[in-house]
């Protein structure tokens, strides 16, 4: 990629100035002492240099965009700045700091990380104006000086860094980097440029708030039925975490993965038509492989043929569970051909500039493997065919007809009035959760399971129920107060109806009370789904 003008660098520079000058702002707020980060210096350079300037332990800062733009930076602080900034949070900057930082002094710089960002995120979306969301950061701390990999970009890999002077108080006088990809860089200088000169930029499709959830649903069930079906494979615990939905290319994911990495394909021959790839980091695999092999898994071999065809296995028992569950929600069989399961650099294959260039819905799972995988699995599916999947999809549950080209999420019909059954309180565990498979199966009339049988598919799937007793924030050197015997008094009075969530979102209100010797909950409210957040 050819590298960004003068004019080009001076604005990432001024992007760069107020973003961090928001982000100042915030960590001053957070420590109570004047914080100055100053204008930033921008030079061209590779993680094996920065590596070679920058030998010691810090801590790495990755943040992703997740809406309004689409990719993720680095930031760089050395370990003896971040303890620095958690002594100041814990109350006592003058804290003798240990020799390497243990989660206490983690999860502090993590929250400042964390309020820093989100500052700038709502400077960029200004400057942007547009909506610019970030995911939360993602904290590691390493050892430069090692062979550790900086992020998920090969120390080859030409970047730009962006190096800003930072000061705190009397405590700190250091410096803080920023890493960024070409590409990232590109993208944030010509969002900025068609800001400043009043032009738009050519308009994409782009993926209405229900579709994107509606996406991120079937990838939830196809990731987690291939996530249970690896777990017996390995015969280790699997979790796959909900999905990030994005738009993206090829040409961008390619800088995510510039390595070569496990590439599988997997085409759909009935009841759908298209494809898609899944997307495996070379190590992971290679984890995988040495699972499968009965290997060491904590030094895994290179990739060979041997341990590609073990890859490959892998990803057709997850492909044939995701598939099963798929034919479910769908209401119609699904066939798929055998994964085809590659071993190459992205885009090396032959692919046409314009197919590089072809929009993807990306999907982004968090893949970890019981302490052995802790990284990033995507999910890649054409535009066209993730939109047709969700007018399927649409249509199976709610009867859209198949000639419409326009869909959305309809309520459904209310129930005819019936008798109020009397509800017995939720059987909750001590810690009022619970697995509550048939959510409010009881009190639906006959009518309202007439015109929606599909749903009977879905009942069976398992909603994490959980009675929210209240909340409090404290500092972070009040919680280390605690002892046994300390009471937390929370915001919430006892006259206060509980809250009861689904799997996060709040669906009722109610009172706790004890039956069979357990903790439950009265349900005194149903909140409706056009009141919830």
């Amino acid at each position: 990629m050819h590298k960004l003008t003068a004019m080009q660098l001076d604005a990432l520079a001024e992007s760069g100035n107020i973003s961090m000058g928001s982000a100042a702002t915030a960590l001053s707020h957070l420590l109570g002492h004047k914080v100055e980060i100053t204008t930033p210096r921008l030079t061209y350079t590779t993680l094996e240099k920065v590596r070679a300037s920058y030998p010691l332990p810090c801590i790495l800062i990755r943040v992703r965009y997740h809406k309004g733009l689409e990719g993720s930076n680095l930031f760089i602080l050395s370990d003896r700045d971040a303890g620095m900034v958690a002594n100041m949070m814990m109350g006592d900057p003058d804290l003798p700091l240990p020799d390497e930082l243990d989660d206490l002094y983690l999860s502090a710089v993590s929250e400042a990380m964390n309020q820093m960002m989100g500052s700038s995120a709502t400077a960029m979306s200004e400057m942007f104006s547009r909506v610019v969301d970030i995911t939360p950061p993602e904290i590691e701390y390493v050892n430069l000086a090692a062979d550790t990999p900086i992020g998920e970009l090969a120390d080859n890999v030409e970047v730009i860094q962006i190096a800003f002077d930072l000061k705190v108080g009397d405590y700190i006088s250091s410096q803080m980097l920023q890493i960024l990809t070409l590409d990232f860089a590109k993208q944030l200088v010509d969002e900025l440029l068609c800001v400043v000169s009043g032009e738009s930029l050519p308009e994409e499709p782009a993926l209405s708030a229900d579709e994107a959830d509606t996406l991120a649903e079937i990838g939830n069930i196809f990731m987690g039925s291939a996530a249970t079906a690896l777990s017996q494979l390995l015969t280790k615990q699997v979790n796959i975490t909900t999905p990030r939905v994005s738009i993206s290319t090829l040409r961008q994911i390619r800088d995510q993965f510039p390595e070569p990495c496990v590439v599988v394909t997997v085409e759909y021959l009935q009841g759908l038509t298209g494809d898609n790839l899944l997307i495996i980091s070379q190590r992971d695999a290679t984890v995988i492989a040495a699972l499968m092999m009965g290997e060491e898994a904590d030094s895994p071999a290179d990739l060979d043929e041997i341990r590609i065809s073990a890859v490959s296995e892998a990803m057709n028992q997850m492909a044939g569970a995701a598939c099963t569950s798929l034919a479910e929600i769908f209401y119609r069989n699904i066939e798929i051909s055998p994964p085809q399961t590659e071993y190459r650099t992205l885009g090396e294959d032959g692919a046409a500039e314009k197919k590089l260039d072809e929009l993807l819905v990306k999907l982004s799972f968090r893949l970890r493997v019981n302490g052995l995988i802790d990284s990033e699995i995507v999910q890649l599916i054409p535009f066209i065919f993730a939109r047709e999947m969700v007018r399927v999809l649409l249509e199976a549950m709610g009867g859209t007809p198949q000639q419409s080209p326009q869909f959305a999420f309809e309520p459904f019909p209310e129930p005819a009035p019936a008798p109020e059954p009397i509800l017995a309180p939720l059987d909750f565990e001590p810690v009022l959760a619970a697995n509550v498979p048939h959510w409010r199966q009881e009190v639906v009339g006959a009518s309202y399971q007439e015109g929606t049988v599909q749903l009977d598919l879905i009942r069976d799937i398992p909603v994490q129920v959980t009675g929210l007793l209240g909340r409090r924030t404290v500092k972070l050197k009040e919680l280390m107060a605690v002892s046994a015997g300390t009471v937390l008094e929370l915001e919430s009075t006892a006259e206060v109806p509980v809250d009861i969530l689904a799997n996060g979102k709040l669906v009722a209100r109610g009172e706790v009370v004890v039956y069979n010797n357990r903790f439950g909950i009265k349900i005194t409210d149903i909140i409706e789904p056009w009141q919830r957040n």
